[in-house]
């Protein structure tokens, strides 16, 4: 926790002036076929140097856990250019083309990431007295749509072996879903039910569940439901897919 703090710290420390580009969109949903399957990127030096921008694809992978470790994206994807030196104050414009499977039944995740890179040498401005130099990156979200949309979470309860409960959510449909304003009751056998707090929601709560991927949080077991054999949750959430 320090350290994320020190980090944006960090960050809010640095001049405005610094913050060489500025890329968009951050959000985009691809169709594996026809028009839709090719966007446009603008990227922005509104800066007075320039910045050498290096663009790809990655694809994503989030354990269970929520931790996002991401692979090599680029069989995926055509991006032209994908490597630039952009003039001060001026904007370049990146297509990026979806060249993957056509038939999707499964929405696919990646990132597009747009990284700022050493200049060249020879194309490097020295500023005088600038002693560190910041080379910020963009990580967007771009989905490849299924054939079809269906929105289904299973959630599964079970004990540990010591004697927590963990709760799992499993996205069983074909697009990804954003468990905002997240809800979860679990009811034993015995009739009991408990919801659980804000505070035990925390791993799972605003967490965007990718297609093919479970999240899970483990709680201390709450004292109504000691000593039951079996568990079931009830989930409830606030997102509507749109593409």
């Amino acid at each position: 926790m320090l350290r994320k703090a020190a980090l944006l710290l960090a960050v809010l420390l640095i001049p405005f002036s610094l913050m060489a580009y500025q890329l968009s969109p951050l959000n985009v949903t691809y169709d594996p076929t026809g028009a839709g399957s090719a966007k446009v990127y603008t990227i922005v030096n509104d800066s007075d140097s320039p910045v050498a921008i290096e663009v790809r694809a990655e694809q994503r992978i989030v354990d269970i856990d929520g931790n996002e470790a991401n692979q090599d994206g680029s069989a995926y994807f055509s991006i032209q250019p994908n490597r630039m030196i952009i003039r001060p104050d001026s904007t370049q414009l990146v297509r990026v083309q979806y060249r993957g499977p056509q038939t999707v039944t499964r929405e696919l995740s990646f990132r597009i990431i747009s990284e700022q890179i050493p200049m060249p040498r020879g194309a490097q401005e020295e500023e005088s007295g600038q002693m560190i130099s910041f080379l910020f990156v963009y990580s967007t979200s771009a989905y490849v749509k299924p054939s079809r949309i269906v929105e289904s979470i299973a959630s599964a309860v079970s004990v540990t072996e010591d004697g927590k409960l963990e709760i799992v959510l499993e996205n069983t449909g074909s697009v990804h879903q954003m468990l905002n304003s997240l809800d979860i009751e679990i009811s034993d056998d015995k009739g009991n039910t408990y919801t659980l707090t804000e505070e035990e929601l925390l791993p799972l709560s605003g967490q965007n569940l990718l297609t093919n991927s479970k999240l899970r949080t483990v709680i201390e077991m709450p004292e109504i439901l000691t000593g039951s054999d079996s568990f079931t949750a009830s989930v409830s959430y606030d997102y509507e897919y749109s593409a």
